[in-house]
């Protein structure tokens, strides 16, 4: 996924649900959990390498936490069908802008 610049959810969350017997919302909920450790490992790695900005992060990491909270309450309350609906509209307009870029 990395290769055509985007999150490995945007792999992940497919598959998930056409291999296996997951619902949408309990693919969705398995790959941002599975992201929670690279992240926070990543995380550090970048303050010990001097790499973060202490007067932005915290105001980003907030703005992060409210926005999954918020977005999760709001995402189990959306018909699995139009968040699926949502999620490919998502997936094919990035990828429609990543080849008009090349």
């Amino acid at each position: 996924a990395g290769l055509f610049g985007v999150g490995g959810g945007a792999v992940v969350v497919p598959a998930l649900t056409l291999f296996t017997s997951m619902d949408h919302y309990t693919a969705l909920g398995t790959s941002l959990t599975a992201m929670g450790l690279p992240a926070l490992v990543g995380t550090i790695t970048h303050y010990q390498a001097g790499n973060v900005n202490m007067r932005v992060a915290p105001f980003l990491a907030l703005g992060s936490i409210v926005g999954a909270y918020g977005g999760g309450l709001i995402g189990v309350k959306i018909d699995e069908n139009y968040l699926r609906l949502g999620f490919s509209s998502l997936m094919l307009t990035l990828g429609l802008r990543t080849l008009i870029k090349i």
